[in-house]
């Protein structure tokens, strides 16, 4: 286990680091220091605005899955980041373009998807707001949450993201999904930097 105890606030990027590499290795300890480094980490002031470059940390969905993503997401990984709108408390997301074809051909309904020039796109709209952490109930977290009406309503609005403020330009990320039989999950965790 990492300690954030001295120098967390030093160097927060070689912690997140050592973390993400900690799972690669000894999952079970690895997606604990990810937690001790949110559960460190401070509500964002000011809310994030602009844009934001992201980064997939650690999958954590079920065994055989979690797997199979993580060595798809190696190969491709078409989230890009997100978009704030502070003064609005909205945002969506950021994907790269060779992925467009097949968000349409899963989400065939959603109109949401913006051209956001001649290599991303955006969709997938947020509204933010401070409250108790999901699972961190003693912490105020910014809540990234999708559960909007133009959103797919058996997908994307089962999704709850949580960000906390690392350092000056580092923020860090657990995404929740409130699965069909009624519990919720922490299925990943993600860092966002300002672009």
């Amino acid at each position: 286990m990492l300690s954030y105890q001295t120098n967390f606030l030093e160097k927060p990027e070689n912690h997140l680091k050592a973390a993400q590499a900690l799972v690669r290795s000894k999952r079970a300890q690895g997606f604990a220091a990810l937690n001790d480094l949110f559960r460190a980490g401070a509500v964002p002031e000011p809310p994030p605005n602009g844009r934001y470059a992201g980064e997939l940390l650690a999958p954590d969905i079920a065994p055989g899955l979690t797997q199979f993503f993580q060595g798809l997401f190696h190969l491709w990984m078409p989230w890009r980041g997100k978009t704030f709108a502070a003064s609005y408390g909205r945002g969506d997301n950021i994907f790269t373009k060779d992925s467009y074809l097949l968000a349409r051909l899963f989400n065939p309904l959603y109109r949401g998807f913006v051209s956001d020039g001649p290599k991303t796109y955006r969709g997938f709209a947020f509204r933010t707001y401070k409250a108790p952490g999901l699972f961190d109930a003693d912490r105020t977290v910014l809540k990234i949450d999708y559960n909007l009406k133009e959103n797919p309503a058996f997908t994307v609005r089962r999704v709850l993201d949580e960000l906390v403020k690392l350092d000056d330009n580092l923020y860090l990320g657990k995404a929740h999904v409130h699965w069909w039989w009624g519990k919720w999950q922490t299925v990943a965790y993600f860092s966002l930097v300002s672009e």
